[in-house]
């Protein structure tokens, strides 16, 4: 998976034009927010193999149990984890959440999160372990 050269216009794009989409299961949950966020920059749809799969808050659950966490879909669809503080622009890593760990993409100093209204931002510092792009 590489990064189209015009990739830091295509993230920002993207980051702008989901700002404000809420939260939904199977559409723009927290995994396939990620996925969709390096499909605007990579061209690869990361979330290929289990676009479908789900429907439900009970599906997504089912999903990310069967592949060892939210973790484990992120080193399914990205490869293996890194340390969170390798983490840069346009890389995915992975949060604490008041509901769980979730999924976001590194933006520079901050990443960006799905959230209930629209995207969140964090410190950089919120990471937990992260997956180069």
């Amino acid at each position: 998976m590489q990064r189209m050269p015009d990739w830091p216009t295509r993230l920002a794009d993207f980051i702008e034009a989901r700002r404000e989409r809420a939260f939904c299961w199977a559409e723009s949950d927290c995994c396939l927010f990620v996925c969709d966020a390096v499909e605007s920059f990579t061209g690869v749809d990361p979330a290929a193999r289990w676009r479908g799969l789900y429907a439900s808050e009970k599906g997504a659950r089912r999903l990310i149990r069967d592949n060892d966490g939210v973790a484990g879909l992120a080193t399914l669809a990205f490869g293996p984890a890194v340390p969170a503080a390798l983490a840069g622009r346009g890389d995915v890593v992975l949060i604490d959440t008041p509901t769980g760990e979730a999924l976001a993409i590194c933006i520079g100093g901050v990443i960006a999160a799905q959230a209930a209204a629209g995207i969140e931002f964090h410190p950089i510092t919120a990471a937990k372990a992260a997956w180069k792009i």
